[in-house]
């Protein structure tokens, strides 16, 4: 009850110190404006149940001992809105909060039902048991469990994600071999019938639900990743890059390749398929590479990837692999000898001789075995003793305005003097110059 308030008492106070008198007699007599109000599904008032509870009359449904319902208090910031937390907090309004007995007679039945092999009666058994009692082993039990029925009933999209939401609430989950094992055969078969049948991948699939709804080659892939990704020291981690790579190598995506190759070298030193990997993303490398007017850093790892074969399966390589390996050095070497003449030949065009010596002297030094290799020593003969174009319009007028130019130029000669001279002594360093 509110106490009677004699309003002549709060005459002659300040308006605003009548209204605090009031307001602090309001919160201390209590109002029943400002109390939680009693559900009709309510069991009990909490007087009532705490008596209940001594005496042994609790019923079922408030047998409830989870960190729900523990809470000290509740978070109204933006996670109070989510929708899971939406859910829950309705789910205990309409009576259907925790209740471990609930969970436990529905974890029997589903049991029952799957080892009979109704799959899909016993999913919502399962899904009651994920309600009823989360956060516990026995919601990690139902949800392997629902993850299994949705396999077996060829749901496979659906069952790629129930074992995605396993491993997110429970991250050291017991089943997370079975998973990785599952989420491996669901993506391989997307990818088979990928390549089987090419599904366009804008066009959604509305007949079949053992493929996704959109992409299904794309869905494999992210599969693949879900794989090692959950398991990353799991013994299909290495399995999964490996496929993912050879994929995107038979779809002729090289780059995409060259990518999971690398970080199948990288990440797993100890692989069954290390030599494989090599191998191929040598040649993605190779592919990727776009000639001579593209960047060419893709190159040159290729370069020192084909040494590094050689020279770490010196015993594992047979004789047609190295044979390959060998071919495929003296291809790259022809490309880099390329590369430089296509920048010899645009500096020898322009008259800028001394940039073009030091690209032909390259040639003539690091790729002699190639066809431009003679070619090189030919040009560099011929523009030896050239000198270069002066990029200055109007000479005279930079000796008055800027004398400290021609000091540089001086000095940015000599130091290409210096190199054109060592690059073209060798490595040796003390042989004469072959040009």
């Amino acid at each position: 009850m509110i106490p009677r308030l004699d309003p002549p008492s709060l005459r002659f106070l300040p308006r605003g110190l009548a209204a605090a008198v009031l307001a602090c007699t309001l919160v201390t007599g209590g109002c029943a404006t400002m109390q939680a109000p009693k559900w009709p599904w309510s069991t009990a008032a909490p007087a009532d149940a705490e008596q209940g509870d001594a005496a042994g009359e609790r019923k079922d449904d408030a047998d409830v001992i989870s960190s729900d319902e523990l809470g000290s208090g509740q978070d109204f910031g933006f996670e109070y809105f989510k929708g899971e937390n939406v859910r829950k907090r309705w789910m205990k309004m309409t009576g259907r909060g925790p209740n471990e007995q609930v969970a436990r007679g529905a974890m029997a039945e589903a049991d029952a039902l799957f080892k009979g092999g109704d799959y899909k009666g016993a999913m919502p058994k399962y899904q009651t048991v994920i309600d009823r009692w989360p956060d516990t082993t026995l919601e990690e039990d139902a949800r392997w469990q629902l993850a299994e029925c949705l396999f077996f009933t060829d749901q496979y999209p659906k069952a790629e994600d129930a074992c995605d939401e396993l491993v997110k609430k429970f991250a050291n989950t017991k089943y997370l071999d079975r998973i990785a094992q599952r989420q491996f055969m669901i993506a391989q078969y997307w990818t088979a019938l990928d390549e089987k049948h090419h599904y366009p991948t804008i066009v959604p699939n509305v007949t079949d639900r053992s493929r996704p709804l959109f992409d299904t080659r794309g869905r494999a892939m992210k599969a693949f990743d879900h794989v090692r990704i959950n398991d990353p020291r799991g013994p299909l981690a290495d399995d999964s890059l490996m496929a993912q790579a050879n994929a995107h190598f038979l779809e002729r995506e090289w780059l995409d390749a060259d990518y999971f190759y690398g970080l199948l070298r990288s990440e797993y030193p100890d692989s069954d398929f290390l030599l494989q990997a090599h191998l191929l993303g040598l040649q993605s490398k190779l592919q990727a590479y776009q000639g001579a007017g593209y960047e060419g850093g893709v190159l040159d790892e290729a370069e020192i990837l084909a040494d590094q074969v050689l020279v770490q399966f010196p015993d594992q390589l047979a004789r047609e692999e190295e044979m390959r390996v060998e071919k495929t050095r003296a291809e790259i070497a022809a490309r880099q000898a390329e590369r430089h003449w296509k920048r010899a030949e645009f500096y020898a065009k322009g008259r800028h001789y001394s940039a073009a010596r030091v690209y032909y002297a390259l040639i003539a030094r690091d790729y002699p075995k190639t066809q431009l290799a003679q070619a090189a020593r030919d040009r560099y003969t011929l523009i030896a003793d050239r000198q270069d174009v002066s990029d200055d319009p109007f000479p005279m007028l930079s000796r008055v305005l800027n004398p400290d130019s021609l000091k540089e130029a001086e000095l940015d000669a000599m130091a290409e003097a210096e190199e054109q001279a060592a690059i073209a002594r060798g490595p040796a360093g003390d042989e004469p110059p072959r040009y």
